[in-house]
């Protein structure tokens, strides 16, 4: 497949031979397993297998069951309420990936760029595919790329079934891409940024991957909000506290952990995009609500940006 061509090795950024269940680094020899068609760019784990249980159960069905029932396989303990519930939400996936993209498409005219058509997306962070299935309605591939086997197994069974032939998927650290420097017209990423361990080298690794001309289109949640609860733990001013004390507080409020969290506020993703992308970026605030409220925050946006509850960016890399 071409995705195969645009691959690189993590580590080094060698070139890929294809064998029959992994790929192998030409250059420092590292190996890379392939699940089902899907390569494994993380690293092997000291500690733990590098598949759980649910992963291994998923691999194991993978070649005779269906979407729903991979589903059902990961979720054994749900109730057959909460289940219908989330399979309803997961057939709406399609209708959330075109609504992805007309956000997209809208930043972009507004930004004056013009977006490549029958070119090369890649959605990090991809998970079960939402996004993908707007990108693959426009791009001649689409690549989904998530640090779960879990969800990039179920997501091909599930674009299998659809009969969409463009889209493939693979799993590596959006830290770390597997891809050769400038491989795409578009990356989005849905969701994503606040759970990346090192934010300046995800969007170091998404300009670097990204073609001249391309551009690259992610949320961020606000941290600063006064609008919005936190939209992880749904507790209001977690982001006014000294981070230090942010998983103390939330442990004590309700008993979960808060690691792995990093929301920014609007003058450190600034910073960050300066840093990654120079001067090629621009940052428009979402204003939460449809109507009166939207049409009376409009024309303050500018003054309220840095307290409102998140913020879209495009980014884009200029012609060589």
């Amino acid at each position: 497949m071409e995705h195969l061509s645009l691959l690189r090795c993590p580590s080094c950024r060698g070139e890929l031979a294809a064998e029959p269940h992994a790929l192998h680094c030409t250059a420092c020899h590292a190996t890379y397993p392939l699940i089902h068609g899907i390569p494994d760019f993380r690293p092997e784990p000291a500690d733990h297998p590098r598949y759980s249980d649910v992963c291994e159960r998923v691999i194991e069905r993978w070649p005779h069951d269906s979407y729903r029932e991979l589903w059902t396989a990961c979720h054994p303990a749900h109730t057959d309420a909460l289940r219908r519930l989330w399979i309803h939400h997961e057939e709406q996936a399609p209708q959330r990936g075109e609504r992805r993209w007309h956000e997209i498409q809208a930043f972009a005219h507004a930004a004056r760029l013009t977006l490549t058509t029958d070119g090369t997306a890649l959605d990090l962070g991809c998970g079960l595919g939402s996004a993908i299935f707007a990108l693959a309605r426009r791009a001649r591939l689409a690549v989904g790329l998530d640090i779960l086997m879990t969800d990039l197994l179920l997501a091909k069974k599930r674009f299998a079934e659809a009969g969409i032939t463009n889209a493939a998927f693979v799993c590596a650290s959006a830290v770390d891409l597997p891809f050769a420097d400038d491989a795409f017209d578009l990356l989005n990423a849905t969701d994503v940024v606040e759970h990346m361990p090192d934010q300046p080298k995800f969007l170091a690794e998404g300009r670097r991957v990204m073609r001249p001309d391309g551009v690259f289109f992610f949320n961020s949640p606000n941290r600063f909000s006064l609008l919005t609860p936190e939209p992880h733990v749904r507790l209001w001013g977690v982001g006014w506290l000294p981070r230090p004390w942010m998983e103390p507080y939330v442990r004590w409020r309700i008993g979960k952990s808060y690691r792995g969290k990093r929301l920014l506020s609007l003058f450190e993703l600034r910073r960050m995009l300066r840093t990654a992308c120079g001067p090629h970026f621009a940052v428009r605030a979402l204003i939460p609500r449809p109507g009166l409220a939207h049409a009376a925050l409009r024309p303050l946006e500018t003054l309220a940006r840095p307290l409102l509850p998140q913020h879209n960016v495009l980014a884009w890399k200029p012609p060589a």
